[in-house]
């Protein structure tokens, strides 16, 4: 089965960070995924600036993945203007 992905989108720094909450598997857990992007580009574009929350962390809620994101989003934003 096809998940629509919905991203959120916050500007940071000079650069938008995309973040979608995606289900994690069967269980009621959530992961997330985070897009570094120029302003104004569409979340679902290819960005070569990417993250996950990996195997490791489960969120028990879609919101808490989702601020999670953007938490790791704004850190690889901090590295990249490093």
């Amino acid at each position: 089965m096809i998940v629509p992905q919905s991203w959120r989108t916050e500007e940071y720094k000079g650069l938008d960070v995309h973040v979608t909450a995606l289900p994690h598997g069967d269980t009621e857990k959530w992961d997330y995924t985070v897009r570094i992007s120029d302003p104004g580009a569409d979340s679902s574009s290819f960005s070569m600036l990417t993250g996950g929350s990996g195997d490791d962390d489960d969120y028990s809620t879609e919101e808490a993945a989702v601020q999670a994101g953007f938490m790791r989003g704004y850190a690889l934003v901090d590295k990249l203007m490093k």
